[in-house]
């Protein structure tokens, strides 16, 4: 069980868990909710993944505020980040991604 997968909401976020220049990435498009994915990645990988929202960081002079923090998360589309490439294989074997 992997317990290294972080969930971020904004791109900038990722580099707090991951380098982003040596990690694979892959962008994901879901129909339903990330759950299946996630709980997939904890039985699957063994080394750290971020799975990113699409959001950005807010405008000087906006508060980050959770609703709109939020909705960018919720929307379908994620961008992953896998150090170890070996999860990324098994990952694109099984997902897919672009």
């Amino acid at each position: 069980m992997n317990d290294k997968i972080y969930i971020v909401d904004r791109a900038d976020q990722v580099k707090w868990y991951v380098d982003e220049t040596t990690a694979t990435t892959f962008c994901l498009q879901l129909e339903d909710n990330h759950r299946a994915v996630r709980e997939w990645l904890v039985e699957m990988t063994h080394d750290v993944v971020v799975i990113s929202g699409q959001g950005m960081m807010p405008r000087p002079g906006v508060g980050d505020h959770p609703n709109m923090v939020y909705s960018s998360i919720w929307r379908n589309q994620f961008k992953l980040f896998f150090a170890n490439p070996d999860d990324a294989m098994v990952f694109k074997l099984r997902w897919g991604g672009e």
